[in-house]
């Protein structure tokens, strides 16, 4: 039996409402979906402006290739949301949203694009720990974007297959990418270098 689109449609509700937060949920347990769904994403940038002002040339270039991987991904998603627009739970409408959100597509999710775009890189560059563990945020980020009710699962699925296709794209164009890595790491080694040149003579 081939799966059609009405039967993934299907599946996809079905996930949903086993996911989705009740109405009556906890105080605590929305808190924890709010924190998930809107508040872990940050940790991500972070993590790269950490590799970035280790003013290690290897970090540096892991975190322009995350970022790269994270603007192909997101411009990707934004093509998609253009031409295959979905609708958002609060839009069909099915369960309950816990949070506000504009009335535009959701399929793929960028709050999961950009984790797993980020999380996907860092594995083809190697790093292995920082890559596990931010793996497992983007699971909790996956949990409270349905739990909060402003995802469907299915969208989940589109951020992670699109997100490992663009880091699998630029760690294969990596080499030819190198120059311009270079390039901005030696940018950043002079501005910095000025300024606390600058600095030191005040």
């Amino acid at each position: 039996m081939f799966l059609t689109s009405e039967n993934a449609e299907n599946i996809n509700d079905t996930v949903f409402l086993l996911l989705n937060a009740p109405a009556h949920a906890s105080t605590a347990m929305l808190s924890f979906g709010n924190a998930c769904a809107s508040w872990l994403i940050f940790i991500y940038p972070l993590a790269l402006l950490i590799y970035w002002f280790s003013f290690n040339r290897n970090h540096q270039q892991v975190a322009l290739s995350a970022l790269l991987t994270s603007l192909i991904a997101l411009s990707i998603n934004v093509i998609i949301g253009d031409f295959f627009p979905h609708p958002r739970p609060f839009m069909v409408p099915i369960g309950h949203t816990f949070i506000s959100h504009v009335a535009d597509a959701s399929f793929p999710s960028d709050h999961m694009t950009l984790a797993c775009a980020m999380t996907f890189s860092l594995f083809f560059s190697q790093r292995l720990i920082l890559g596990a563990v931010l793996l497992v945020l983007s699971g909790f980020i996956a949990w409270g974007r349905i739990y909060m009710g402003v995802h469907f699962p299915g969208d989940m699925l589109g951020s992670v297959l699109v997100a490992l296709g663009c880091a699998f794209a630029v760690n294969k164009a990596e080499p030819l990418l190198i120059p311009l890595f270079d390039k901005l790491s030696n940018l950043n080694a002079y501005v910095f270098g000025y300024l606390k040149l600058t600095r030191a003579k005040h």
